[in-house]
C-alpha cells in the first residue's frame, strides 16, 4: 500500500475498527448474557471491563516488541490471537470462562490497535499526520453505528454467541489484507533495543515527557468520559427507562454519529489550517457542558431517554473533534519511540476506560435506581478534569512542543 493510498487509510480504520467491534457490538447481548450464564443485571458489564484491563495491559509490551522487530509481524501476531480468543468467546460454557477470553481479546486487541497510530507516524508528520489520523478515526467511528445493528441483528437470528463469531472472522480478513497488501513501515534504523534496561529508559523518557503525558492523561479522560455512558448504555436505556433492543440500536447508531461528524470536522478544519488549540476548546468545552447538562437534568428527575441521548449526542461530537488531535499531540514530541509512546498512551486510555467501567458496574449492580445519575456524574466529573488538564497545563504550548521536540530528538540521536 502506498503512503497517500485510500487502501492504507481504511485497512488502519479497520484494524482501530477492533475495540469498537468488540464492544459495541456485544452490547446488545449483554442481557442475554447474563440470563443465559445466571448473573443478575449489572453483572453482563464485566465482560467490557475485562476486554478493557486486557487492552490495557499489553501496549506496553506490543509497542517496545513493533519498536524492536516492526509493526507487520506484531500486528500479525495480535490479530491472529484477537481472533482465537473470539471464537473462543463463542464457545464459552459459563461467565467465568467467557471472561478469561475476553481478558485475551482485550490483550490481543491492545496491541493491534496501538499500531496504526505508530505506523501513521512513522510515515507522516505535523499536520498531515494529524490530517490522515481525523481520516481513519472517521472511518472507525462509522463502526460504532454499524457494530450494535449487526449485534441486534445476531441476536434475532441466533444469540450472543455469534456476536462473537463475528468478531472472529473480521480479525481473519483483516490478516489476510496484511498479508497480501502490506509492507513494513518502520525502517531497520528506527528498531530500538529489547533489552530490559533500553525498554524501561524508553518508558522512563516517555512518562517524564509534560507534554506526552499531558495529552495522553487529557485523551484518557475525554475517552472515559464517553465510555461512561458506552458501558452502563444497557442498563439504562433497556433496563432502566425500558428501551426495547431494536430502538436501542437505532438510538445508539444516532449518538454515534457525533464521533464520526467530530472526527470528520476535525479533518476539515486541519485542511482549512484551523490551529490545534481552537479545535481543541471547541471539542472539549463542547463535552464538558453537554455532560453538565445530562447530569443536572438525571439529578432533577428527569429520567427519559429525550433528556439523556441529545447531551449525548453532543458529547460524542466533542470527543470526535479532540480524539485524532490529541493522539498525535501525544506523539509529535517522542517519533523515535512511536511504537512504545503509542502503547503507553493506549494503556492509560484503557485503564481510566476500565477503571469508570468497572465503577459503574460494581454501583450500578448495588444502587439500580441511581444508574443514571452515577453515569452522568462520572460523565461531568472526567469531562471537567480533562478541560482543565488542557486549559492549566498544556494551551498555548505549540512553540515549547517544537523546541522540546527538537531537544528530544537530538539526545536520542546523541546517545545512538
Amino acid at each position: 500500500m502506498h503512503t497517500e493510498s485510500r487502501r492504507l487509510t481504511f485497512f488502519l480504520a479497520s484494524i482501530a475498527a477492533l475495540t469498537s467491534l468488540s464492544i459495541d457490538m456485544s452490547l446488545p447481548g449483554v442481557p442475554a448474557i447474563e440470563h443465559e450464564l445466571h448473573r443478575s443485571a449489572g453483572n453482563g458489564s464485566l465482560t467490557l471491563s475485562l476486554f478493557l484491563a486486557g487492552y490495557a495491559l499489553t501496549p506496553l509490551a506490543g509497542g517496545p516488541l513493533a519498536d524492536r522487530f516492526g509493526r507487520r509481524p506484531v500486528l500479525l501476531a495480535s490479530l491472529l490471537l484477537f481472533a482465537i480468543s473470539a471464537l473462543a468467546c463463542s464457545f464459552a460454557s459459563n461467565f467465568s470462562s467467557l471472561l478469561a477470553f475476553r481478558l485475551i481479546q482485550g490483550c490481543a486487541s491492545g496491541v493491534a490497535t496501538t499500531l496504526p497510530l505508530a505506523i501513521v507516524r512513522d510515515l507522516l508528520s505535523g499536520t498531515a499526520a494529524r490530517k490522515r489520523m481525523s481520516e481513519v478515526t472517521t472511518i472507525n467511528s462509522v463502526m460504532p453505528l454499524i457494530a450494535p445493528i449487526v449485534g441486534s441483528w445476531l441476536m434475532i437470528r441466533g444469540s450472543w454467541r455469534l456476536i462473537f463469531g463475528i468478531q472472529a472472522i473480521f480479525a481473519f480478513a483483516i490478516v489476510i489484507v496484511l498479508l497480501l497488501d502490506f509492507t513494513e513501515s518502520s525502517s531497520p534504523e528506527q528498531r530500538q533495543c529489547l533489552h530490559p534496561i533500553d525498554v524501561i529508559q524508553n518508558y522512563r523518557r516517555l512518562l517524564s515527557n509534560p507534554i506526552f503525558m499531558g495529552y495522553a492523561v487529557m485523551y484518557a479522560l475525554t475517552f472515559a468520559c464517553m465510555f461512561s455512558f458506552i458501558s452502563a448504555s444497557p442498563l439504562i436505556l433497556m433496563q432502566r427507562m425500558h428501551v426495547q433492543r431494536s430502538d436501542y440500536t437505532l438510538l445508539f447508531s444516532l449518538i454515534g454519529i457525533g464521533t464520526i461528524l467530530g472526527s470528520f470536522f476535525s479533518a476539515l478544519l486541519y485542511g482549512r489550517k484551523i490551529s490545534v488549540h481552537r479545535i481543541m476548546t471547541i471539542g472539549l468545552v463542547l463535552m464538558t457542558i453537554a455532560s453538565l447538562m445530562t447530569c443536572s437534568l438525571q439529578m432533577a428527575g428527569v429520567r427519559r431517554p429525550s433528556s439523556i441521548l441529545p447531551f449525548v449526542f453532543l458529547t460524542f461530537l466533542g470527543f470526535g473533534l479532540t480524539g485524532p488531535t490529541a493522539t498525535m499531540e501525544a506523539l509529535e514530541p517522542v517519533p523515535h519511540l512511536a511504537g512504545s509512546a503509542s502503547g503507553v498512551l493506549r494503556s492509560i486510555l484503557m485503564i481510566f476506560g476500565s477503571g469508570v467501567s468497572a465503577f459503574l458496574a460494581a454501583y450500578c449492580g448495588r444502587h439500580f435506581q441511581r444508574a443514571e445519575t452515577a453515569t452522568t456524574l462520572t460523565m461531568s466529573v472526567t469531562a471537567l478534569c480533562a478541560l482543565s488538564i488542557y486549559f492549566l497545563k498544556l494551551r498555548g504550548l505549540p512553540e515549547i512542543a517544537r523546541n522540546h521536540r527538537v531537544l528530544y530528538s537530538n539526545k536520542i540521536e546523541g546517545t545512538e
